[in-house]
């Protein structure tokens, strides 16, 4: 549950994102005449957005980490990027969760590792994004398709710099381009990241407005762009939602999560061995409800930072390769 919990708040913040940096595009042009100091945060954007779709090339190394409960996990991530369409993403969860997808140029694939032995919880990341479990290679129809599908699992390493880079919206079901409009952006007081200066800026989203997915809640991102190279250098996002704990306590979710565990358990999901479990479901999956009505009204926090940025630097063809 803890890691559906992250997939949800992966696939959150590729939307958010997707809306920050989607919703400035008619101020980049007076963006050139202002004075650096004075940028508004659509402009400071704008620029961000000029600046990946100038570069020919872009890699770093990075981690992302979540905060849950007083919990925290870590993923680390590298990226590889390269016009005009190869690309390499992988990511390592403390699950021992192993993830990457890439594209060398003759095709887009995601490919999934549970580790061995693998934990339940890296299996329930894996179930949970509807992949296979036997760690092979996966034919994606598209680029936006695999960086989608990835984005939860890599906690949106795969999406961010990605999504900016080859300018994807990753957010068709959640219609980015018709509400990007109603979450102004918000300039803070500026800030560093390790010994680079940034522009902050920020915007928060309401999630019971967003289309086909509207549910009480809101999500909220933070942006720190290098004032020298109008990168992203770390974004930071809280996901609040309102849980609706019923959905998760009736007799159908009880026997879906049964099978789920006998499934990963390579046993049969008998009417029987179905029966059996019940009771020991139902206060699982109480404790489940407790846990993530606490987690998710408190807010959940992801803070993706990106080191080692090298660009316009040729990267060889074996470098996309799996």
């Amino acid at each position: 549950m803890k890691m559906m919990t992250l997939k949800r708040l992966g696939l959150a913040m590729g939307v958010e994102m997707a809306v920050l940096l989607a919703g400035c595009g008619a101020k980049e042009a007076s963006s050139q005449t202002v004075d650096a100091g004075e940028l508004t945060a659509q402009e400071v954007v704008g620029k961000t957005r000029a600046a990946y779709a100038a570069l020919s090339s872009y890699s770093d190394t990075g981690k992302v980490v979540s905060e849950m409960s007083g919990q925290n996990n870590l993923l680390t991530f590298n990226i590889r990027l390269q016009r005009p369409n190869l690309y390499r993403i992988d990511w390592a969860q403390g699950t021992g969760l192993k993830g990457v997808v890439w594209s060398g140029g003759s095709g887009d694939y995601l490919q999934i590792d549970p580790g061995s032995p693998p934990t339940p919880e890296a299996l329930s990341a894996i179930m949970a994004s509807g992949q296979k479990n036997d760690s092979s290679p996966q034919k994606m129809p598209d680029m936006k398709m695999a960086l989608a599908l990835a984005a939860g699992l890599s906690w949106s390493a795969a999406s961010t710099l990605p999504g900016a880079f080859f300018d994807q919206e990753f957010g068709d079901v959640f219609a980015v381009p018709a509400i990007s409009g109603h979450y102004p952006l918000q300039k803070e007081k500026d800030g560093k990241v390790a010994d680079v200066d940034c522009y902050v800026v920020s915007t928060e989203m309401d999630l019971s407005k967003v289309p086909n997915a509207g549910k009480p809640g809101t999500v909220a991102t933070k942006l720190w762009i290098g004032k020298k190279d109008f990168l992203i250098h770390q974004s930071r996002t809280k996901y609040v939602e309102k849980v609706d704990t019923n959905a998760m306590s009736n007799d159908q979710a009880i026997d879906a999560a049964i099978k789920k565990s006998l499934e990963m358990q390579s046993k049969p999901a008998t009417p029987e061995a179905i029966a059996a479990m019940r009771p020991q479901m139902r206060a699982i999956m109480k404790q489940v409800q407790t846990t993530l009505k606490a987690g998710f009204e408190a807010g959940v926090v992801m803070t993706q930072t990106h080191e080692n940025i090298s660009v316009n630097q040729q990267i060889s063809p074996a470098a996309f390769a799996r």
